[in-house]
């Protein structure tokens, strides 16, 4: 059972808007550094009692943004990703001694899920691919000795983004280089402590997924600051955009992450869950129709207070996530 631990001035919406229109006012089919070459970006795979799932996109090498080049560039880079098509051919990848190869579609995304899965060992499996990943990528196989796992959400959760002040989300998600980006305080520590407990034999191979409805063009930038910030490794599940996705970047919030939340409890049914979001938008509605769907596998929900109005529904087993902070 998880226990309550004892105690012991932004840039103007005006200026981000103005130059990411004047950088989009250039061509940005082409390269600006040279000739344009392909990459992946892997997204984390899993297996379980459902299968194992893997899935990317094919797009055009980009220059990474430093931290050093300001700003300015970072919006340019950021703002690119997420609106240049994806790129047209096949994707090699490699993971636990498998290999597997598929075209990709006219956005450049690529999916294969089998069910049953091969048989890998327990852990995390790097994933290579050709042509090559964009960052660091692995598929996890939960340890079947392993009885707790954690969903969390990201916005205003686990990283400052103030989700209800649109101009500073912007410049957060856009302009605020990944390793530079605010962590709630004693998050991280709070994760490692919690996957750490008896409840998990082996820790590392835990089933931690981080679910956003961020799109899948920001997974660099995301894995880069769960890795500065020191949360411990999971599977990042964030939003497709696309024509033939379901989902968008303005559309139905809820059911896509009611989606992704079924998903991953019906993959370990043997697992209970402690879920993290906070009251922002809609994780505390989201989460109480998991609880009543799933009773058994959730251990707990734990929600960070962010809204400004103090009369905004709460819902029956759902705690402050103060509680585990502490003071």
């Amino acid at each position: 059972m998880i226990r309550p631990r004892a105690c012991n001035s932004t840039a103007p919406a005006r200026r981000i808007a103005a130059a990411a229109l004047v950088l989009l006012a250039f061509d940005f089919v082409g390269a600006a550094t040279g000739e344009a070459r392909s990459q992946v970006i892997i997204d984390d795979a899993w297996a379980g009692a459902s299968g194992c799932h893997f899935s990317g996109r094919l797009v055009e090498r980009r220059p990474v943004a430093e931290d050093a080049s300001g700003g300015g560039r970072r919006l340019w880079h950021n703002t690119r990703l997420l609106l240049t098509r994806g790129e047209e051919g096949f994707v090699t990848w490699r993971a636990a001694g498998h290999e597997w190869r598929t075209r990709v579609d006219d956005d450049g995304y690529w999916t294969l899920a089998m069910s049953p899965a091969p048989v890998f060992a327990p852990g995390w499996h790097a994933i290579e691919s050709d042509p090559s990943r964009s960052s660091d990528a692995g598929l996890l196989v939960v340890d079947p000795r392993n009885r707790r796992g954690l969903i969390s959400d990201l916005d205003d959760t686990i990283v400052v983004s103030e989700v209800l002040e649109k101009r500073t989300l912007l410049k957060n998600s856009l302009v605020v280089a990944p390793e530079s980006r605010e962590a709630v305080p004693g998050m991280a520590e709070l994760y490692r402590r919690l996957l750490a407990e008896p409840a998990n034999p082996a820790p590392e191979s835990a089933a931690m997924f981080y679910v956003s409805a961020s799109p899948r063009q920001l997974t660099d930038n995301l894995r880069a600051f769960l890795r500065a910030k020191g949360f411990p490794r999971g599977v990042l599940r964030l939003k497709e955009l696309s024509a033939a996705s379901e989902d968008s970047l303005t559309g139905d919030q809820r059911a896509y992450k009611r989606r992704v939340l079924r998903e991953i409890l019906r993959a370990y049914p043997e697992v209970r869950f402690a879920l993290f979001g906070d009251d922002g938008v809609q994780d505390p509605e989201i989460y109480a129709e998991l609880q009543r769907e799933f009773p058994a596998q959730i251990e707990g929900v734990w929600i960070r207070r962010v809204h400004p109005d103090a009369e905004r529904p709460r819902f029956a087993g759902q705690a402050d996530l103060r509680e585990l902070l502490g003071p």
